[in-house]
């Protein structure tokens, strides 16, 4: 990559998948730290209350949606694993906790580097520190909801071991969405129109994932549209995370491993499709 203060060294996909890559990325620890850091500070820094909106925000859609979907459309959620009915609100918030997250992670991993433009064509150092570095500031957003929602299932007494899947199943989604969020990112810098592309597909993807209904409900005529839910992989890692939260059967250690090494693989695919479209990255924004 060549930016105005120089040339910087290529990182190959040799370095993707030995311990090169490893060596790399925990040296540079503290560039990202750095911008991560940065992140926190500045992202509600003009609102007066701060990262409670990092909170507020997701609960008005959550009562929103709640209230729409169950009161006028009648949706109705599977049962608790408890055996003591269901509660719509909590099968929502545990989809909504998930998809947050992979949706933030794609536009924020867009709009972080697009802010690290002029510093890009100053200062020499690896285009990928300020999109990790926000990636792990989201992480922050996360953990406050997934408190929420855990206190919530406490209160109604919708507990079990399968509670110990949700860090894996969370962190499969988060190395997911990054390393989508890189290889778009990288795009988008080349291409504008990826942006606007990457909102309309969200804006789908949304009803297209099962989280305002289950996708057990999508059988007979429409068996086909059930079939496009649950094919494809936020589908996975939401189901999943119903299945350990709500419905406490699942999704098992396998399913669990699989998706977590799922994630693994795209963020490194994605790291690798950085790589190969960021030369000169810092010109392009």
């Amino acid at each position: 990559m060549t930016t105005g203060a120089g040339t910087v060294r290529r990182w190959h996909w040799s370095s993707l998948t030995s311990r090169g890559f490893v060596h790399d990325l925990i040296s540079r620890r503290g560039l990202v730290w750095a911008f991560a850091q940065r992140d926190f500070r500045t992202r509600y820094r003009t609102s007066a209350i701060g990262w409670a909106w990092s909170l507020l925000q997701p609960l008005a859609n959550l009562a929103v949606f709640s209230l729409v979907f169950s009161l006028v459309f009648k949706a109705k959620a599977p049962e608790l694993g408890n055996g003591r009915g269901d509660i719509y609100a909590l099968y929502l918030f545990t989809g909504l906790v998930m998809w947050g997250l992979f949706a933030a992670l794609l536009n924020l991993s867009m709009s972080s580097l697009r802010e690290s433009s002029s510093l890009l064509r100053k200062v020499a150092f690896p285009a990928w520190a300020p999109v990790l570095g926000a990636g792990l500031v989201q992480l922050v957003q996360v953990a406050l909801e997934s408190a929420v929602l855990l206190i919530w299932f406490l209160i109604v007494g919708n507990v079990g071991w399968t509670w110990l899947y949700a860090p894996f199943l969370i962190a499969g989604i988060g190395l997911f969405a990054q390393g989508v969020g890189l290889a778009i990112a990288a795009l988008n810098a080349r291409f504008g129109d990826v942006e606007y592309i990457v909102g309309v597909v969200l804006a789908a993807l949304y009803f297209l994932t099962p989280i305002l209904y289950p996708a057990s409900l999508l059988t007979g005529d429409i068996a086909w549209l059930g079939t496009l839910v649950t094919g494809h992989p936020v589908s996975w890692y939401v189901t999943a995370m119903h299945d350990s939260l709500y419905s406490l059967d699942g999704p098992g250690v396998l399913d669990t491993a699989l998706l977590f090494v799922f994630g693994g693989l795209v963020f490194l695919g994605g790291l690798w499709i950085f790589d190969r479209t960021s030369e000169d990255i810092g010109e392009l924004l």
